[in-house]
C-alpha cells in the first residue's frame, strides 16, 4: 500500500527590483489559518494585500489537499504567481 501524499508546507518566494526580498517556508496548516482569517481581513483593504487575497479569494485549502492526496496534483505545484512588470515584482508560492 502507498502512501498518499500531503502538502506539508508553501514556499513564498517574493522578488522586488531584482533581488529577493523574501524566501520563506511555513507549514501548510499556519497558511490554511491565514487564509482563513486573511480573507476576511482584505475584504476591507484596497492595498497589495488585498489584492492577492483576492486572486485567491476562491481558493478551498480541504480541496486542495484532497487532490494532492489523491494524485490529482503532484507536489511541489504553484499556487500563485504574480508578475508585475511595473513595479518589477514578483511573487511565487508553492506548495510543497
Amino acid at each position: 500500500m502507498t502512501k498518499s501524499a500531503k502538502v506539508r508546507k508553501v514556499h513564498i518566494d517574493v522578488t522586488e527590483s531584482g533581488k529577493k526580498t523574501a524566501d520563506l517556508r511555513m507549514p501548510f496548516g499556519m497558511f490554511r489559518l491565514g487564509m482563513k482569517y486573511g480573507k476576511a481581513a482584505a475584504s476591507k483593504e484596497t492595498d497589495a494585500c488585498a489584492q492577492a487575497m483576492a486572486c485567491l479569494k476562491d481558493f478551498d485549502c480541504a480541496a486542495f489537499e484532497r487532490s494532492v492526496a489523491d494524485g490529482t496534483i503532484l507536489l511541489p505545484h504553484v499556487l500563485f504567481q504574480m508578475d508585475d512588470a511595473e513595479s518589477n515584482t514578483q511573487v511565487i508560492l508553492t506548495a510543497e
